[in-house]
């Protein structure tokens, strides 16, 4: 029961984006009327972003990220070393 109630939110999107989608924006886009279609693809629209947009905030979210940074970022820095100079000319 913990589970689901960690995952409330996302349950909730998309069980709300897959009804709006099956009862107001396909039946829009197969009507043989102009205006409807219209108004579906907006709805599409409207609903592709809502779905981006929730699945951007789940991934930036700091419970859930599926990938949380464990490395140490002192670690990954590099100290600044000068790269050795190729030699262009035939030395002596």
């Amino acid at each position: 029961m913990n589970k689901i109630k960690q995952y409330k939110k996302q349950i909730f999107t998309f069980i709300t984006i897959v009804l709006l989608l099956q009862f107001g924006v396909y039946p829009c886009l197969t009507m043989a009327n102009t205006l409807a279609n219209i108004i579906g693809a907006v709805a599409l629209l409207l609903l592709v972003l809502w779905g981006a947009f929730s699945l951007y905030d789940y991934v930036n979210s700091s419970d859930g990220n599926p990938y949380p940074s464990t490395i140490d970022e002192t670690i990954t820095q590099s100290p600044n070393v000068k790269p050795k100079r190729k030699y262009t000319k035939k030395t002596k």
